[in-house]
């Protein structure tokens, strides 16, 4: 399949929210995965126009390499409440994906902070800036970008980010996005190792929440593609000397290790908690119901799951007083949260990343991790392990949901 044609015009990969789309989905996923993305249903490979700069401070770019997200597969997936107030921010149809690298291909006439030819990592966010809306809101001001006020306003649709927001995503040979997005990856950075600029900012804010002290105990609960990059992000970028993990797959485990985790944990929350307190020595209470618990425990968590299950372990084995800060969402369900407000926990959500304080120097989580690479305090190079052309799309879902046999990590559509 040609990147773009005679026509202008393009594929893109799409989410349509149309009834009968959703509800072919919706049966056919539930018998089998693969069904989320057989014809007929939400996901669509369409022919579309190749975008447009949308003002004079916009830039077009070339796609090499667009990252699946875990947020970008729950959707495909249609792993959702009904009421999630999230969807207040998103336009249909869409062409999905915000992890971006590629190359840029056009500039506005009063672009400056980059040139034709510069390859770029982008930041999804479609904050004030990229708006047209001028002044700022206090939060954009202060560079949280996440938490802006205008996601409903200005000159684009409705949307938090790219691959949410109608006509702007990655799943596409070309995307249009505002200069400010824009970071340029330094010589000798490869766009294999830029990809994971995202998921590392994710991380990056993340770990900044949680705040740890270098002989603090720190458990990274689920080692998907945050999981990982959390442990490698806590050993090389905050030194943390004791790092445990929580994962599913054998090789999740060989990975989490190499990164330099101590131990790694398998199994269901009652194993897990059990394990957890023999291995740290620590008093296990047990109640006439329910899970088993302790009052000391770990120093800091971070969940990139959120789940039920994750959310029950997490404050079981959390020590009174310690906090949790979890990246990941999940379907809501009943969680007994009492050693919540027992062991007075603080339990913090963690969303995006945004401009951070870090050692002195303040920046953008995006260009700490172009720094952090060019300083070669880490490789994140592990962690990208499929590629796919953007029409093997059903191949590259399909990786994803067996990672069991697939050993996928981070999985990307290349449009090299």
């Amino acid at each position: 399949m040609n990147s773009k044609d005679h026509n202008n015009t393009m594929p893109s990969l799409q989410f349509q929210m149309k009834l009968i789309k959703l509800f072919k989905s919706f049966i056919r996923g539930r018998r089998n995965p693969e069904g989320y993305w057989k014809k007929g249903g939400a996901i669509v490979l369409n022919q579309i126009p190749i975008p447009s700069l949308v003002s004079d401070t916009w830039v077009i770019v070339k796609t090499v390499y667009c990252g699946i997200c875990g947020s970008d597969m729950k959707e495909i997936t249609l792993n959702g409440a009904r009421d999630n107030p999230i969807q207040s921010f998103v336009s249909f149809p869409h062409t999905i994906g915000h992890e971006i690298v590629g190359i840029i291909d056009q500039v506005g006439s009063t672009v400056k902070k980059v040139n034709i030819g510069d390859r770029v990592v982008i930041n999804p966010w479609f904050s004030c800036e990229p708006r047209g809306i001028s002044p700022k809101c206090s939060r954009c001001q202060k560079g949280d970008f996440n938490h802006c006020r205008n996601f409903q306003r200005g000159q684009l649709p409705t949307g938090m980010h790219l691959g949410i927001t109608k006509g702007f995503g990655g799943y596409a040979p070309y995307v249009a996005v505002h200069e400010s997005q824009c970071f340029v990856i330094p010589d000798g950075i490869t766009f294999e190792k830029a990809i994971l600029a995202d998921p590392f900012a994710v991380t990056f804010h993340s770990c900044l929440l949680l705040n740890p002290k270098p002989d603090n105990l720190i458990l990274v609960y689920g080692l998907g593609v945050l999981g990982l990059a959390t442990v490698m992000c806590l050993k090389n970028i905050f030194k943390i000397k004791h790092v445990i993990a929580v994962g599913r797959y054998e090789f999740q485990k060989e990975q989490a290790l190499q990164f330099g985790a101590d131990h790694i944990f398998m199994g269901n929350a009652a194993d897990l908690i059990k394990d957890i307190a023999s291995t740290l020595n620590l008093e296990l209470i047990k109640p006439k119901g329910g899970l088993i618990w302790t009052i000391d425990g770990v120093d800091g968590i971070i969940d990139t799951i959120g789940s039920v299950e994750t959310f029950e372990v997490g404050m079981r084995v959390l020590t009174t007083k310690g906090r949790l800060i979890f990246t990941g969402v999940s379907t809501p369900h009943r969680c007994e949260n009492t050693p919540h407000y027992f062991k007075e926990l603080e339990i913090i959500g963690s969303c995006g990343a945004v401009v951070e304080n870090f050692q002195g120097k303040r920046s953008n989580a995006f260009q700490f991790f172009l720094e952090f690479l060019d300083k070669k305090l880490f490789d994140p190079s592990p962690l990208l392990t499929h590629k796919f052309l953007l029409e093997d799309y059903k191949n590259a879902f399909n990786t994803l949901v067996t990672k069991r046999d697939s050993q996928a990590i981070k999985v990307v559509f290349d449009f090299t």
